[in-house]
């Protein structure tokens, strides 16, 4: 969308609006100034008049012309000639024969093995709602393929949200902090993965709120709190129980909201929370007495406390249960009265996402894939390795086709050591649409450039506050890339899928998707048009809606209330507890295993990457150098390894090779390196996903990056080498 009439621009060039795709929770309005003569962005901005971004960007999409107009960019159809691998090598070839032969792979996987034989496996390289999941899942419902259970990242603390508030989110942070008194940034590092939540934590805190930031780690967030508390990893739950347990000892709790809009309390508070005296927490957590009675009181001096979580913490084995125990202190002290600050919030995902109309985007009617086989993402080492499935049950027939697009898998997935071996396999066909040279197309048949957010259209949800965006092409697509939409839209014609059954559904166009996505029945799309968002460029969810007031209508659960006592997660789930609880973390800080492998090992995003995004931008992989791990001056002083040294991060399942970090303040026992950093880039060839099992989350499903225990040793770039396997 051009908004040249509103914001000026030099002669011969024009400005648009363009939402951030990316995985943040932010998703940031943009100003791109495009030189209309040869058609290039030349420029991009923060957007000053919108509300969240304010005129910044973070370190990644500053960069991102350079993302755009990049000399690692798949810019053509490729066929892989020559063996699978590291070093594999391509030739350009037709867009014809590129969708000819991954259909024709297609119909004969399909005519020997049946259409489950087909793997699609895509998340979050892009968010738009249509390039992420709607006419791709056109295609695949049709078909009939394999499911792909979509839960590397959120799903178990969007699981607890949903056993404990349903369909309801806390204030976004950005308004939290106009009134909040007490703000706690529990397990999430803004600065790096939601920045423009900033600014208003610093404007809070200069007119007298205190912010608390709860993490294990040190880090950019930890260094802007009034207090940074450092409970080992995965005990976050047993603190929060034990924090309860001492605002109810104290009578600080709020009586009537708990009588009036809780399900389950008084079992809680009679039952469960005495289980967690302070001095058994104390032992839990290595917080000292004093400071988690502070804590609780501080936290039950104002109903004006706003808790702002992050999805590290749904990424233990024991998360589930975690994410409940922190979800449920606001309804403990009744800090929900104060609607416009008051709560607790991962985010506004439930409300922004699963609101959205879609069933309109994927049509599920198009086929019979709901009695499909489903394979976990978490899992896919073993589905292709072991031809095993969920609940570890061998499937037949095995994965004899792969289509890749929006993920790296590679790199992202854990054990990722099996994944790169499944990929190896003679008898799979792969195909990767991307628009870089990621790892994953080492072991493509076929790879297919995909294109950037300058080049599609789309519309936007953002996860970390209330504002939908949209996106129209800006320049044309860079050599022959496609974007998803269309990508499907040619595969559908190929396959037969055009015909009066399937209606309209493969050729939509996206225009007509987007609008058929603005749904007045989405509490926050009430009084919204297309033509509003695409004037403007986003748009405010209309978060005063009369369905939203949650304490007057009822909570959007099977009570009708904040289920503190939830049976639906035990009907689901019938070896959880009804009630938080803390159970030990399997790979945590009370594993006997500790004992082979003292360390935990966290991998939390980095500064300059999201995920594998961002990797072949040559100035923020310069920022980055090289895989670092964090280590504390005690670890590393008894491993005889220094600031800088090469190590080797190692346990019974892989290894990867990082060099050491030293961070005075770091918990003992725990080391902190950057998630899905290419193994291409890393000595050894791994990178810490190799270390990670396939284990999922007590509920939920989600992967557990962070229940890791591992050994450290120092090493020579030699040594290195010699591990590659």
């Amino acid at each position: 969308m051009t908004v040249s009439n509103k914001i000026p621009a030099p002669a011969g060039h024009s400005v648009h609006h363009m939402p951030c795709p990316h995985d943040c929770p932010d998703t940031c309005s943009l100003l791109v100034t495009r030189d209309d003569s040869s058609g290039k962005a030349v420029a991009l901005r923060g957007d000053p008049s919108h509300p969240v971004t304010k005129g910044f960007l973070c370190t990644k999409v500053n960069h991102y012309l350079e993302f755009v107009y990049n000399d690692k960019r798949v810019l053509y159809p490729h066929k892989r000639v020559g063996p699978k691998g590291p070093g594999a090598k391509f030739e350009r070839i037709s867009w014809d024969e590129a969708l000819d032969t991954i259909t024709n792979n297609f119909k004969d996987t399909i005519a020997k093995y049946g259409p489950e034989a087909v793997q699609p496996y895509s998340y979050s390289g892009t968010l738009g709602m249509l390039n992420f999941w709607a006419m791709d899942q056109r295609f695949w419902n049709k078909m009939n393929a394999a499911r792909l259970d979509q839960s590397i990242c959120i799903y178990a603390a969007m699981w607890a949200g949903l056993f404990t508030y349903g369909l309801a989110d806390g204030p976004a942070i950005d308004e939290a902090c106009k009134e909040a008194e007490l703000i706690i940034l529990w397990g999430t590092n803004l600065v790096s993965t939601g920045v423009h939540a900033i600014p208003a934590v610093n404007a809070a805190k200069a007119r007298g709120a205190k912010v608390i930031v709860i993490d294990p780690r040190v880090t950019r967030t930890t260094r802007m709190a009034d207090w940074h508390i450092q409970p080992k990893p995965g005990t976050d739950g047993a603190l929060a129980l034990g924090m309860m347990n001492l605002i109810v000892e104290a009578g600080k709790h709020d009586v009537e909201f708990l009588k009036e809009q809780t399900h389950g309390s008084e079992q809680f508070i009679k039952e469960r929370l005495p289980e967690y005296p302070i001095d058994k927490v104390s032992r839990i957590t290595g917080l000292p007495e004093e400071t988690i009675r502070a804590l609780a009181m501080e936290y039950a001096s104002t109903k004006k406390s706003y808790i702002r979580a992050n999805y590290g913490l749904n990424r233990h084995q024991n998360a589930g249960q975690m994410c409940r125990s922190i979800l449920v202190l606001p309804a403990i002290t009744g800090a929900w009265r104060e609607k416009s600050c008051g709560g607790v919030a991962f985010g506004q995902l439930e409300e922004m996402w699963l609101h959205f109309p879609l069933a309109k985007l994927q049509r599920p009617e198009l086929g019979n894939r709901a009695e499909s086989r489903i394979i976990n993402m978490v899992q896919l080492g073993r589905a292709l390795s072991e031809d095993v499935g969920v609940d570890g049950e061998k499937f037949d027939p095995p994965i004899k086709s792969m289509f890749v697009y929006n993920s790296d898998p590679a790199n992202c997935a854990p054990n990722s050591d099996a994944v790169r071996k499944g990929m190896m396999r003679d008898d799979l066909f792969v195909a990767v649409h991307d628009p870089f040279w990621t790892d994953s197309c080492d072991y493509a048949d076929i790879v297919l450039p995909a294109d950037t957010q300058m080049e599609r259209e789309d519309i936007h949800a953002a996860y970390g506050n209330w504002y939908f965006s949209y996106n129209k092409p800006i320049i044309e697509p860079l050599g022959e890339s496609m974007r998803n939409t269309e990508l499907f839209r040619q595969l559908a014609q190929r396959m037969g899928y055009v015909d009066e059954a399937s209606g309209n559904a493969f050729t939509q166009t996206d225009e007509e998707m987007v609008r058929e996505a603005i749904d007045p029945n989405h509490p926050l799309m009430e009084d919204m048009t297309y033509e509003q968002l695409v004037e403007n460029g986003w748009v405010r969810g209309k978060t005063d809606s009369d369905k939203r007031n949650f304490m007057e209508n009822g909570w959007p659960t099977p009570s009708g209330k904040i289920e503190i006592m939830c049976e639906a997660l035990t009907a689901e789930y019938p070896d959880q507890d009804p009630m938080p609880i803390y159970v030990p973390e399997v790979e945590g800080q009370e594993d006997p295993k500790r004992a082979q492998y003292p360390l935990q090992v966290l991998s939390p995003a980095s500064h300059t990457f999201i995920g594998s995004s961002f990797q072949k931008v040559p100035r923020l992989q310069a920022m980055m150098s090289r895989p670092t791990v964090e280590v504390s001056p005690e670890d590393a002083s008894q491993r005889g390894i220094k600031d800088g040294d090469l190590v080797r991060v190692y346990n019974d399942r892989g290894q990867t090779f990082c060099h050491a970090v030293i961070i005075d303040g770091l918990l003992p026992g725990v080391i902190g390196t950057q998630k899905q950093i290419n193994g291409s880039t890393t000595a050894g060839g791994s990178n810490v996903n190799s270390l990670n099992s396939e284990m999922l989350t007590d509920f939920g499903r989600s992967p557990t990056f962070y229940s890791v225990l591992a050994e450290m040793e120092k090493v020579d770039e030699a040594t290195a080498g010699a591990h590659v396997a």
